[in-house]
């Protein structure tokens, strides 16, 4: 099932190449932006919503289970961070009406309004890059570990506002 185009993290990236250094920077700013977000949460942790996130917009509410086979984690561990995620109001279980043992787990609006926000970061630090990485090829702009410095400084500066999430237990909406 192909992704949504509104889900897409950018269609623009066609016949781009990132150089070794713009790879390490994307991550860099990628790793950056979920940690100003949701503060220094287990990596686990960040693993288990993202491939939930993932599952979830490939059409397919994952199991604890196929988390578990996914993630390459412990049950406990998933249980837990799951756990936060439910608290948090960004995903919510449901039963299999095929097999009523099997709890599936699926976005909540407010899930799928951050997964939204999360592409639209995602599309800014890609195309910024680009640009950067295209110009020092290009020859515009020279390779300056100091100018990277500065711009590590200026997103930990302009962080986002951290995710709350709702923080009380409760079933959310029909989604």
């Amino acid at each position: 099932m192909p992704a949504k185009p509104a889900n897409l993290i950018t269609d623009e990236l066609q016949g781009w190449t990132p150089s070794p250094e713009a790879q390490a920077v994307i991550f860099w700013r990628f790793l950056q932006l979920f940690l100003a977000r949701y503060g220094s949460v287990p990596l686990g942790q960040l693993l288990v919503g993202m491939t939930a996130t993932v599952l979830n917009e490939l059409g397919h509410a994952p199991t604890v289970t196929e988390l578990c086979e996914a993630t390459g984690l412990p049950k406990s561990s998933i249980s837990r961070y799951i756990a936060a995620q439910m608290e948090q109001g960004v995903i919510y279980e449901t039963i299999d009406p095929s097999d009523r043992r099997r709890r599936m787990l699926a976005q909540t609006d407010s899930g799928r309004t951050e997964r939204q926000w999360q592409i639209r970061q995602m599309r800014k630090i890609l195309e910024n890059v680009r640009q950067w990485d295209e110009n020092v090829r290009g020859g515009a702009e020279a390779l300056d570990p100091g100018y990277e410095l500065e711009q590590m400084k200026t997103v930990v500066r302009n962080s986002p506002e951290p995710f709350r999430g709702r923080r009380k237990r409760g079933r959310p909406a029909k989604a």
